[in-house]
């Protein structure tokens, strides 16, 4: 494929800045905002939609061909958020244990 010198416009730009906001917003998105809707009305999607389409166009200009996302499988497995969850309390547990055993 060859690289293309086409002029982007302002809603393709797939610059620094839109990867550091885009990574903001869906992480915002993952912590606080909405329940997880269905298909086209989750903003997530929307998010994660809108970085890989802008990605695969700014490589098509490069000449590189689009990234193949990996299925994923089905087996589930447990939620990140969950286990910081626990991992933040267990340790919070381990400081107050520590924390009055070394005060005697």
């Amino acid at each position: 494929m060859a690289r293309t010198q086409d002029d982007i416009p302002a809603e393709d730009r797939f610059g620094l800045w839109y990867r550091f906001r885009t990574l903001v917003v869906f992480n915002l998105l993952y912590v606080a905002g909405p329940a997880q809707l269905d298909g086209h009305r989750d903003p997530r999607k929307a998010v994660e939609h809108d970085y890989e389409r802008r990605r695969d166009l700014h490589r098509a200009r490069r000449g590189l061909p689009p990234v193949v996302k990996k299925p994923t499988d089905d087996k589930g497995g447990p939620d990140v958020v969950v286990l910081l969850a626990v991992a933040g309390v267990a340790a919070l547990v381990l400081l107050l244990v520590w924390g009055i055993v070394s005060a005697r």
